[in-house]
């Protein structure tokens, strides 16, 4: 009969087996990086390094790049690409990370994938449904069509809720048999349903699919998600990364535990505007602090009354013993 350190010694090995023969290309935590500003509304850079060397000591090794939360919509794209090669520059070299392209055109977001991929400094990329104005389910194919021919890298789908539509079960079906390169799928819609219609129709064994709202990535997980893009592990990466790895784990329970647990803090901080109360919670975990947006100064203001609610949850949930 095994010891218990030759049974740990086991499963491991059989764990890092199936890891290894597995299909996903992305699995684990992926940390939707902020962007740190300056008073003035420079970036910076050297800030932003700091970030990744944060989140890749608190056990990150997945970034994805110049997403909303890091106000691409602000950023121009020598300024992405910098913020790309400093996180590169940061991580450790098993580190994956995925660059968004999230322009207003196609040609646009052309240009930016050719500087992605002329700089080679990604594994991967995500793009988007148009901003803006609803298309037709042809138009829409097409758009992503031509955006995942054009990459050299595998290509991931972002839906959410901040686009001009989503991506239905039946197109992405479409998507995923007539592209090869499209190898997975962030869904940050909030609609379990819609989630449901698509996991019906595509092999979860064979596709990336990521959960992509904080609020239920734990139940993502449930669902046979292989990670999530995650903009609450800016703040608390660890505790993003409790709900991910329990869920590829098997561990159910203490997966929707660690759920609950970032839903308390998820519940106090979407009181304050935009990533304002996901700055002032670095203080938390001795993260470097972001203090300053490219929003008006009042989308990154916490009130008092926010503040005194998020340090009671915070002291309740023992966050701060985890990152001693």
């Amino acid at each position: 009969m095994l010891n218990s350190n030759c049974g740990m010694k086991y499963l491991k090995l059989i764990y890092n087996m199936e890891v290894s023969m597995s299909k996903h290309f992305i699995k684990g935590l992926v940390t939707e990086v902020i962007t740190p500003f300056k008073s003035n509304g420079d970036i910076d850079y050297k800030m932003m390094g700091e970030l990744i060397d944060f989140q890749v000591k608190s056990g990150v090794t997945n970034f994805f790049v110049n997403g909303l939360g890091a106000e691409c919509h602000h950023c121009s794209m020598e300024e992405k690409l910098k913020l790309l090669k400093v996180t590169r520059d940061s991580c450790t070299p098993e580190c994956k990370i995925m660059a968004c392209s999230f322009e207003p055109s196609l040609q646009e977001n052309k240009k930016l994938l050719d500087l992605y991929m002329k700089s080679g400094l990604c594994d991967c990329y995500c793009i988007t449904a148009p901003p803006f104005f609803s298309h037709t389910p042809e138009a829409l194919y097409d758009w992503a069509s031509q955006l995942i021919d054009y990459c050299d890298k595998p290509v991931y789908i972002y839906d959410c809720i901040q686009m001009g539509m989503l991506f239905d079960a039946d197109i992405l079906c479409r998507l995923r048999e007539n592209h090869p390169n499209l190898k997975g799928y962030k869904d940050a819609t909030k609609d379990i349903v819609h989630l449901l219609q698509i996991l019906a129709k595509i092999d979860k064994n064979d596709f990336d699919f990521l959960g992509g709202c904080d609020g239920e990535d734990g139940v993502h997980m449930l669902l046979g998600a292989v990670g999530c893009v995650s903009f609450m592990a800016v703040t608390f990466p660890k505790e993003m990364k409790e709900i991910v790895d329990y869920g590829l784990a098997g561990d159910y329970e203490k997966c929707m535990q660690a759920q609950y647990k970032v839903l308390k803090l998820r519940n106090v901080m979407k009181k304050s505007p935009f990533n304002a109360a996901y700055m002032y919670g670095q203080k938390y975990t001795g993260s470097p602090i972001v203090l300053h947006s490219r929003m008006p100064a009042d989308q990154s203001y916490v009130t008092k009354e926010v503040r005194e609610e998020l340090d009671k949850v915070i002291k309740e949930l023992g966050i701060e013993d985890n990152y001693q």
